[in-house]
């Protein structure tokens, strides 16, 4: 072989792999743009539970803005670009575990960022219904304070002297399932009858009312959970709205 093919030969491996380069650039490129827009505009779940019904039912699959309530991103939450409103439909994020380390929870975070919220070392470990958001009705704003009655949550906004039911105060309408109207039923939440939310505090609660859950199962949460606001039904098809 002469010097010059053996050269020729030299320079088309290293041009073979200049290119190999820049495909698998192009498509790293690719995947982080479009894992930033899932993570700071646009998210979609599947509703596998009944505990939103009417409104959402298994195997709904909704639209969830994440960037105006604080986008969660591999470096931590970003701050909220608009105030939340009581009666919206936000996606709250599970219990941290505190028994984890950070490396672990950090490994989590970049896990569920690179696969599209597919895969969670968390959820392989505790189980998909552990590790996984869910959606929830917000009632009480960081200041209120909340009370039960029947099925229906009270609301006295801060700085004001009376209660007003969840209706009249949500952004929009909304109905509920599992009313039961038997007067022995308890009018507390949880345990607490009145709460009063401190700063930075919210209640959310399930459109099931028959359910122990949301807040009124383990108390009020931190903006830190909220982490998207639910803003419509994209499939199947025959349930396409905005909720």
């Amino acid at each position: 072989m002469s010097l010059f093919s053996r050269h020729r030969s030299y320079t088309e491996k290293v041009m073979a792999a200049r290119k190999r380069m820049r495909a698998l650039g192009k498509v790293l490129l690719v995947l982080l743009v479009v894992s930033l827009v899932r993570a700071l505009l646009i998210q979609t779940y599947r509703v596998g539970t009944t505990s939103m019904q009417p409104t959402l039912v298994p195997g709904d699959r909704i639209v969830s803005f994440p960037l105006p309530v604080g986008a969660v991103t591999i470096f931590g939450k970003l701050p909220r670009i608009t105030d939340m409103e009581r009666g919206e439909m936000v996606i709250v994020s599970p219990d941290p575990f505190p028994t984890e380390s950070p490396w672990f929870l950090a490994w989590d975070s970049v896990a569920r960022f690179f696969t599209f919220q597919y895969y969670s070392p968390m959820g392989s470990r505790y189980g998909d219904d552990a590790a996984s958001p869910g959606v929830y009705r917000l009632i009480g704003l960081p200041g209120d304070t909340i009370r039960r009655k029947s099925a229906i949550y009270e609301v006295r906004p801060a700085g004001t002297s009376t209660f007003s039911n969840e209706f009249a105060l949500s952004k929009g309408s909304y109905a509920l399932s599992g009313i039961v109207s038997d007067p022995r039923v308890s009018t507390t939440v949880g345990y607490a009858g009145e709460q009063t939310l401190a700063a930075n505090q919210y209640f959310v609660a399930c459109d099931d009312r028959s359910l122990l859950a949301g807040a009124a199962l383990w108390g009020p949460i931190g903006s830190e959970r909220i982490v998207g606001r639910v803003v419509a039904i994209c499939w199947p098809p025959n349930r396409l709205k905005i909720p």
